[in-house]
């Protein structure tokens, strides 16, 4: 089963490294250019990061910031020969496959750490909230839409798609800077922080689910390829649960009495992950759900995998920010330039956070959760971040929204993101 899936993976693997591989034939200074962006993108991310810090900001918060900063919003209206210079249309493709590279392997080693012990007994009110905190914001943002969708809806796109589209854009939650938002204040071990990332892990695969139906509606009349990815989604998650999982655990023990396959092992472990997250990407749910869903499976015990974990956290965090400048080099800040557009993407953030934060809150409360439980659970899976950004990229790419509803969703992922630190530390959830 794990050669199986690591074939199969790589079957889809190949193309985009070969794609990757074009760019020392690109001619000219395309692969020194890379280089000097990549350099520009992982320092803007730092200094952003430590200024984010000294804000009381996650991080996080600061690499989103100076992503978006070193696009035509800040960089592109100073100096555009320069924006041009570093980010040639040619160079972006890829940018954009190392920082997706990055985003699979952030998420995996935080699968192998999440503490499933520590939810036993919370399935039902997993269940009822995962299912809850996309369903109701979800619903909001269809209502929302119908009005939007007059003056924002892009000519020639099915009003069902863009409805639905901006529905799963407030429905969704950003699980992996959750992650380290809920790391960095010490809460990612926690009772309610576990609870936190698996109602936001679910609502997530509901949200993708909605997404490939949306996608679906534009490519074709029907839903019937959403059915058959959420069929395929299915098949892949049972099949990792009861296959994979035991297959690994016997790989592991087996490797663990002969060190000599120690080195051997990671490769294989990581190899399942990129796997997983490329069987998730071709199935048509994003890849990150692949990697998460392999880390998962792995044993939170065996010593291996914890290492492993902790060598993939402190590498990846320096090329993460990648993805937040690909990203940025989309955003036009200045295409909001009237009182309508500024008026339409206020109403946005409001409905995205009353939506999420008040269903959370009320539904925790419901299943014996206190007070200060329910709406820090709120105010966890009202942080929009990687994933946010990561569905209005989607929908921006296949022309589902425009430019200027674009600007105003990834202005409401920045505001849900920047809220989620500084009201977790007020609420003391931890307490």
């Amino acid at each position: 089963m794990v050669l199986a899936l690591i074939m199969l993976g790589m079957i889809h693997f190949i193309p985009i490294v070969i794609q990757l591989g074009a760019l020392g034939h690109g001619g000219g200074f395309l692969l020194v250019k890379f280089l000097i962006a990549t350099m520009l993108i992982i320092g803007a991310a730092s200094l952003g990061g430590l200024v984010a810090v000294r804000l009381g900001q996650p991080r996080v918060v600061g690499e989103m910031i100076a992503g978006i900063a070193l696009g035509p919003s800040l960089l592109g209206q100073l100096t555009p020969a320069t924006e041009h210079w570093l980010f040639p249309a040619e160079l972006i493709p890829h940018l954009n496959f190392i920082a997706q590279m990055a985003v699979v392997a952030f998420v995996f080693p935080f699968g192998a750490e999440l503490s499933l012990r520590l939810l036993r007994g919370s399935g039902r009110r997993v269940a009822v909230l995962g299912v809850s905190i996309v369903a109701i914001p979800v619903m909001c943002g269809i209502l929302l839409a119908t009005g939007l969708s007059d003056r924002y809806r892009p000519d020639g796109v099915r009003l069902l798609s863009f409805l639905l589209f901006v529905g799963v854009s407030m429905g969704v939650t950003a699980f992996p800077v959750l992650v380290r938002i809920l790391a960095e204040r010490g809460l990612i071990k926690s009772r309610i922080g576990t609870l936190g990332l698996t109602a936001a892990g679910v609502d997530d695969a509901i949200a993708w689910c909605l997404l490939a139906i949306a996608v679906a509606t534009v490519h074709s009349g029907s839903a019937a390829g959403a059915i058959r990815t959420i069929a395929l989604l299915v098949i892949f998650v049972v099949g990792v649960w009861t296959v994979l999982r035991p297959a690994l655990r016997d790989l592991l023990t087996f490797v663990k009495n002969h060190a000599i396959l120690r080195s051997s092992s990671i490769a294989v472990l990581v190899l399942s992950a990129v796997s997983g997250a490329f069987v998730t990407d071709w199935i048509g749910v994003h890849a990150i759900f692949g990697a998460f869903l392999i880390g998962i499976a792995l044993p939170r015990e065996n010593a291996l995998v914890q290492d492993l974990s902790g060598a993939l956290k402190r590498g990846v965090a320096v090329v993460l920010p990648l993805f937040f400048a690909v990203v940025g080099l989309k955003v036009q800040i200045d295409l909001l330039s009237n009182r309508w557009d500024l008026l339409m993407c206020g109403l946005v953030i409001v409905v995205a956070i009353t939506s999420k934060i008040g269903t959370t809150a009320l539904t925790a409360r419901l299943t014996r959760l206190t007070w200060r439980e329910s709406i820090g659970l709120g105010v966890m899976v009202n942080c929009r971040g990687l994933t946010g950004l990561v569905v209005v990229s989607t929908g921006l790419s296949l022309g589902i929204i425009s430019q200027r509803l674009f600007v105003m969703f990834v202005a409401m992922v920045l505001v849900t993101t920047m809220m989620t630190g500084p009201l977790l530390g007020r609420l003391k959830v931890d307490e």
